[in-house]
């Protein structure tokens, strides 16, 4: 199950929470909403790529709100990122200057009764947030149902013909691993998964949609001791990623381990969930850790005991 789909469900229920509240409690689930998105490092991590996009400051935000308390004003957006951003910065605008989460006692929002004044802040002010999650989770979601697809599809039945290839080599190992992958995004529709010119942090090995505002963003790195790459070489590849991300303005990044090796990686990490991918949660920025295992010289009854290779989330992250 990915991460994804639960935060998904979750965002449903806080605004189905936020409908079947009365007028005692709204302010209290408006508060529990605006929380539950704060704390949430990968929701925060969407909602500051739109913030920092579209940033507004109190002057505009005091003037809107002064417009809304006399009925006159009036949005236009060019998306949902921006739609979403405004969103969230009015609101907690209006709170701060207010004192209160109870928004339906406020001028800014009366209309003839508590159902019409709910209704209405729910979906002019929060739900356009929410949609714009699910927007991007859906999106986060399609890459690592692919990522998934493709580590199953390359264990179970082409992992052979590309470990021959990779053996045969002298050198570019991990482009040959890098090509297959690139192969397989193509066809499953994704334009474009070039690698890409340099940027300032070098070049990742992976971009996809580069002709979008929305590239995806993906390191390669091979796991295999006898070659001198070991826990370093994923260490470093994380770094990498971190830096791509940023270089690409992406709230998500996407590290692709090649494991050729014995031993079985184990990550260790501070959220630890038994959901598909590792998740590292990394200033307001979310990195999928996906292990693709293409060891199997052995039957199962013939590995013996499993050496387990632990990588800690601070030696990711330090």
């Amino acid at each position: 199950m990915y991460y994804n789909h639960n935060l998904r469900t979750n965002i449903q229920e806080w605004k189905n929470r936020l409908y079947r509240s009365t007028e005692d409690n709204f302010g209290n689930q408006v508060k529990f909403c605006l929380n539950n998105i704060e704390n949430n490092k990968i929701l925060k991590g969407i909602l500051n790529e739109s913030v920092n996009k579209y940033s507004y400051d109190n002057a505009y935000l005091e003037n809107i709100s002064k417009q809304m308390e006399y009925g006159r004003a009036e949005f236009d957006f060019n998306n949902e990122s921006q739609h979403a951003s405004f969103c969230y910065q009015i609101l907690n605008f209006i709170i701060e200057l207010d004192k209160t989460y109870n928004l339906h006692y406020l001028t800014f929002f009366q209309k003839s009764d508590f159902e019409d004044i709910k209704k209405g802040i729910i979906e002019d002010f929060i739900s356009p947030i929410l949609y714009y999650f699910h927007d991007q989770l859906e999106k986060s979601s399609s890459v690592i149902y692919l990522l998934e697809k493709y580590k199953r599809r390359t264990e179970w039945f082409t992992g052979n013909v590309l470990i021959e290839k990779y053996k045969i080599a002298t050198k570019n190992y991990e482009q040959i691993l890098e090509d297959d992958l690139r192969l397989f995004i193509f066809d499953q529709g994704i334009d474009f998964p070039f690698s890409t010119p340099k940027s300032t942090s070098g070049r990742a090995d992976i971009i996809g949609a580069i002709d979008t505002s929305d590239p995806l963003v993906i390191e390669i790195k091979i796991f295999d001791r006898n070659k001198n790459y070991g826990k370093n070489r994923i260490i470093e590849g994380f770094s990498q990623i971190v830096k791509y991300t940023n270089d690409y303005n992406k709230d998500i990044g996407y590290l692709v381990i090649f494991n050729i090796d014995k031993a079985e990686i184990n990550f260790q990490l501070n959220e630890n969930n038994k959901v598909f991918p590792p998740i590292v949660s990394l200033n307001n920025k979310t990195y999928c850790l996906i292990v693709i295992n293409l060891n199997n010289e052995n039957s199962a009854s013939k590995i013996g005991t499993t050496e387990l290779i632990t990588i800690k989330e601070d030696e990711l992250t330090k």
